[in-house]
Order: C-alpha cells, then structure tokens, then sequence
C-alpha cells in the first residue's frame, strides 16, 4: 500500500491524506462539518437550507459537489430513511472537534 494511503477502520476503504487533508481544509466543507457534527444527525434538507440562509452556498449544486467529496473522504455518511436522505458524522469528520472556532 502506498505511503499516502491508510485503511478506514469504519468503511475498511483505503484512504488518501491528501484528498483527506483537502476535504477537511476547505471553509464551506469545514461548515459542513460542524453542522453535521453539532446535529450529529441532519436531513439534507435542513443542511441545504441553513447554508444557503448562513450564504455559506449560493446554490444547490454547491452542496452536493462538497457533500460528495466528504463521502469520498469518509467524513461523514449518508443515511435513508422513510424516503429522506440525511447525514451523519464519522470518526475521520471528528476532526472538526478539534478545530478552534
């Protein structure tokens, strides 16, 4: 296995620092984070709407882009349930924890 590259114990994936290091790094992702964090769990709605209303996001697209790659990351996981899609955090997103506000 390369040197940049770690299993997840949670997912058993192999992790890229980098990526990992660029997902967690980037201001709007960062938020994401802390909301996801803070709620421990959120609907995608709720998330969607409290970023626009925060600007953190002008559009839709901009969560979804940044949504994916902290699932790319595995910070955080997506969760269905009766039909609402909502995320929670992982280990990889408690990161966000030790961030000073």
């Amino acid at each position: 296995m390369p040197d940049d590259l770690e299993k997840d114990e949670d997912s058993g994936q192999n992790i890229d620092h980098g990526e990992y290091l660029k997902a967690v790094n980037h201001p709007v992702r960062r938020v994401i984070l802390e909301l996801v964090n803070e709620a421990k769990k959120i609907s995608y709605k709720e998330l969607l709407n409290t970023l626009l209303d925060k600007k953190t996001i002008k559009e839709e697209f901009a969560l979804n882009y940044n949504l994916d790659y902290l699932m790319k990351a595995f910070c955080i996981k997506k969760v269905e349930e009766n039909a609402e899609i909502f995320y929670e955090i992982t280990q990889l997103g408690n990161v966000v924890e030790y961030y000073e506000q």
